[in-house]
């Protein structure tokens, strides 16, 4: 049996969510060592997943695409990061853990990018790589593992090859914040896809993309499998269908210090699609 259906980027983000805390490794992680869920709109939901309420996921990031450019939320507004260790919220900031961390401990890391290879791209707007730059190589050399949950949404050609191009200071014309990217061709993305063969007795296949009146950036997907398998997957997806779309927050931008091309700018003499936040 086939059965097809859509995602809006929320709904791909509520089944992301759901499909990675079931996997085994990370709720070994989170009940015998270190989780952690670095900052990122799809790990907002896992966030809500695991510790089963809701929290203000348009706070839990830092770099954004929001009102159709590149920005970043700034400090004071940023949620803490969730940290577990052995099954216990640690009120501390990840990097305060990094000399503990070995084999068998997760970080959970959102991604901009991924390709038909499985290379994940992320986007960085700090100078020194922000939490990619603070964790990859050390959780690499310590034998840690690195999940990144990213929606089909972010689909592109090639990371390899744009993780050539761009950078802070190379980028001469932008319209917002000036990035980087980094190629990682060694770690885990973790899609839709894998999120439905997680749950489910089934094999998933992207089967197309777009849409428009409250669809833009949707992913189709169809399912196959036995008949029992493929109805309960469609009921569960019945049941996140209608998942709200993800508010975003912009700070001022006369007072926000990362490079951007709308910094120190007034409000009223911002464009129209960026006014109010």
């Amino acid at each position: 049996m086939q059965a097809l259906f859509t995602l809006t980027p929320a709904e791909s983000k509520r089944l992301i969510a759901k499909g990675i805390v079931s996997i085994p490794e990370v709720q070994q992680a989170k009940e015998e060592g270190y989780l952690i869920l670095a900052r990122g709109s799809t790990n907002a939901y896992i966030v809500e997943e695991l510790l089963g309420k809701s929290v203000e996921k348009e706070k839990y990031v830092a770099g954004q695409v929001i009102k159709g450019i590149t920005c970043a939320l700034l400090q004071g507004v940023r949620l803490q990061p969730v940290t577990f260790h052995k099954n216990q919220l640690l009120d501390a900031e990840p990097s305060t853990v990094i000399d503990k961390l070995g084999p068998g401990d997760i970080m959970l890391k959102g991604a901009n990018a991924v390709d038909h290879k499985g290379h994940v791209g992320v986007i960085m707007a700090n100078p020194t790589g922000g939490t990619m730059g603070e964790f990859y190589l050390p959780m690499k050399v310590r034998g840690a593992t690195i999940i990144y949950p990213v929606g089909l949404e972010k689909m592109i050609l090639s990371v390899e090859e744009a993780s050539q191009i761009g950078g802070l200071y190379t980028i001469e014309r932008s319209i917002g914040a000036p990035v980087g990217m980094v190629c990682v061709t060694d770690g885990m993305a973790y899609t839709e896809l894998d999120a439905l063969e997680e749950l489910f007795d089934v094999e998933a296949v992207h089967f197309a993309s777009g849409g428009y009146g409250g669809a833009e950036g949707a992913v189709s997907i169809i399912v196959e499998g036995d008949d029992e398998e493929v109805n309960q997957c469609c009921d569960y997806i019945e049941d996140i269908k209608g998942e709200p779309p993800l508010p975003g927050i912009k700070p001022p931008c006369e007072t926000c210090p990362i490079l951007c091309s709308f910094k120190g700018m007034k409000e009223d003499a911002l464009p129209g699609y960026l006014q109010g936040t």
